[in-house]
């Protein structure tokens, strides 16, 4: 089968939809499939792109406006050349994809693993922050500013061959909210790649606690820095950043403002492998987001034994198995929960906890689900 994968960030740009999107194409290559990758860039090329086996083009970012007619036009060239057009992207990328897969009457499936209106229209915009659950149940989703977006991305959904979800929960707020078909939309965890970091040996814990990932409003970082401040730690607890987004500076500033340089650092980001062996023996790794789907960092931490604090709005499949999870409404509960952890007698019942989580869920078992559903849609062409 050939696949035309289409995405709206792929590495060396950070976030779990970049790994994402370069992990399922290394594995489709690897089960014998034509894969090319089609995303935006803030570069043209990468310099280790010649080693690999796909092929990767990239739309660089100027104006929105001509990168969104530049990615139609890449589609619509490229689309006939492909069995099956795969979006992990619904508006940026996706609604140029879509248009021209449509026009091109070519078939397409799209994977949702985030929430567009929520995430980047809304939270980004500076309004009072509030889980997903909460920006849909409560009908926010229909204000007239969102209404633009919200047709443009029902428009992709409901035109797709089908819909993959990386949570049962988004799928059926979905559903509802969206008007997509239930017979037309499945869920694929996302997978835990545990003998893909096998060389990753956790020590002794230190008193480190650590996130890496996007600095976006999303994922509440100025909570746990509030958090980290108020909190009656030992003075060798720390805390550490890695990644990069549009919130550095305001992460920065309040870090600065709070007094806490000395303990609290933020690095830049780091590529997987050099991410893990950096974290693996810290305390913990705290997610404490307003909302997060399928967080990867979960089961990458979960993958090495690191243990995670992560927040309670979370649609993970093995969320009931968390031994403990911190409210983002809360600085107090953060707090509280930071605390707990400091404490050696909690902490060992909390990482022999974090440990026994049992589930299988690797990469053959996301591409044989994948392969599943590609099938269903090439027969029904």
């Amino acid at each position: 089968m050939k696949i035309l994968l289409v995405c709206g960030i792929y590495p060396p740009e950070i976030g779990g939809p970049a790994r994402y999107a370069q992990k399922i194409a290394e594995q489709f290559i690897n089960k014998g499939n034509g894969v090319s990758v089609l995303t935006y860039s803030t570069d043209d090329s990468d310099q280790s792109e010649h080693l690999l086996k796909w092929k990767i083009i990239r739309i660089v970012r100027r104006n929105k406006i001509l990168n969104r007619m530049r990615f139609f036009a890449a589609v619509y060239r490229l689309a006939p050349k492909y069995d099956l057009v795969y979006m992990l992207d619904w508006f940026a990328a996706g609604f140029p994809a879509a248009l021209a897969a449509r026009l091109r009457g070519k078939k397409y499936v799209v994977r949702v693993g985030g929430d567009y209106l929520w995430e980047q229209r809304y939270l980004e915009s500076g309004e009072p922050p509030i889980p997903l659950t909460d920006f849909c149940t409560r009908g926010i989703y229909r204000r007239a500013r969102y209404t633009l977006f919200y047709r443009a991305i029902r428009f992709v959904l409901r035109n797709a061959a089908h819909v993959i979800f990386n949570s049962d929960r988004q799928r059926e707020l979905y559903i509802r909210y969206y008007g997509i078909s239930a017979v037309g939309a499945s869920t694929i965890y996302n997978p835990i790649p545990r003998l893909e970091h096998r060389t990753v040996v956790r020590g002794k814990p230190t008193n480190e606690f650590i996130y890496w990932g996007r600095f976006i409003v999303m994922k509440n970082l100025t909570s746990l820095v509030r958090a980290f401040a108020a909190a009656n730690l030992p003075g060798s607890f720390s805390l550490t950043f890695i990644g990069d987004g549009p919130r550095k500076k305001e992460l920065a500033d309040l870090v600065r403002n709070l007094g806490i340089s000395e303990r609290v650092k933020i690095l830049p980001p780091m590529p997987l492998p050099e991410l893990l062996e950096r974290g693996k023996n810290c305390r913990a790794f705290i997610l404490p987001s307003w909302t997060d789907i399928s967080p990867n960092q979960v089961y990458e931490c979960l993958s090495i034994g690191l243990p995670v604090l992560a927040t309670k709005e979370n649609y993970l499949n093995i969320k009931d198995l968390l031994p403990e999870m911190i409210d983002p409404n809360s600085i107090s509960d953060i707090s509280k929960k930071l605390e707990k952890l400091a404490d050696d007698a909690y902490y060992s019942d909390f990482v022999r906890r974090f440990k026994d989580i049992s589930i299988k869920h690797d990469w053959d078992d996301v591409v044989k689900e994948h392969k599943n559903i590609f099938m269903q849609v090439q027969k029904n062409i």
